[in-house]
């Protein structure tokens, strides 16, 4: 990245950069700021606005999702992505490398309706060519997902292909965890609108079930994740029907 663009993306954390006062403070001309702007805006990182930018609402997310976001769960979310395509409808969960998921899906040009309660998934999806559908309900007290019985009122209107969802803890005997007690409710509604349950997530949560079961694994239709499953959890998971992709 060219380093006056790192600093105009620095300037835009305090808010919306003005192209005439960028110029000035960086000691450019306005129709460079601007040329700056529109390869900024190209990338998603910015969205030009009158007179000047703001950060793209699609950068948003919490900063433990930006921190958790790896190359590793890009890598699970975009073998997800080929083997769910092409899918018409289909419903974005909660987490990391769900969301993931979503950043890879606004990435191709895919036209994709998109039911979520994740507020990141739909700043993720903002200004692509996909439909975005929002369930209301009360905000989480520990991330940006909408919960509760409005929730779970309006996901009885919808109908989906493929559920995605990530996991917190993951068994092939008992099935697979939230942490969130809320959020289990909800999900289980979740599977009930979808004709496929595809789970995403790292080998290294087959080391933990703890928390609430919101899924068996007879319910999962795939599951996405890397080559370090374990053997025998593997096996397990094949012999219930569920298809394993490894990354």
């Amino acid at each position: 990245m060219h380093s006056r663009h790192k600093k105009i993306i620095e300037m835009l954390q305090t808010g919306k950069v003005v192209i005439k006062e960028a110029a000035k403070s960086l000691g450019v001309t306005e129709m460079t700021i601007r040329r700056d702007l529109r390869v900024l805006e190209a990338q998603k990182t910015v969205l030009m606005v009158k007179a000047g930018a703001i950060l793209h609402p699609a950068r948003y997310e919490p900063e433990c999702s930006t921190l958790m976001l790896t190359p590793e769960k890009f890598c699970l979310a975009e073998k997800l992505y080929h083997e769910i395509m092409p899918a018409k409808r289909i419903f974005i969960g909660t987490g990391s490398t769900v969301l993931a998921f979503a950043k890879v899906l606004a990435r191709h040009r895919s036209t994709v309706t998109v039911v979520t309660h994740s507020l990141p998934v739909a700043a993720a999806l903002f200004q692509t060519r996909h439909r975005v559908i929002l369930i209301g309900g009360e905000l989480r007290q520990t991330s940006m997902d909408l919960i509760g019985s409005i929730a779970e009122n309006q996901l009885a209107k919808y109908h989906v292909q493929w559920l995605i969802s990530g996991c917190d803890g993951a068994s092939a005997w008992t099935g697979f965890y939230t942490a969130d007690a809320d959020l289990q409710h909800l999900e289980r509604q979740e599977m009930a609108l979808a004709d496929h349950v595809a789970v995403v997530t790292g080998s290294e949560k087959f080391k933990r079930s703890g928390g609430v079961c919101f899924a068996s694994p007879e319910a999962v239709s795939l599951l996405v994740t890397d080559k370090n499953i374990p053997p025998d959890e593997s096996k397990e998971l094949i012999s219930r029907g569920v298809k394993i992709v490894t990354v």
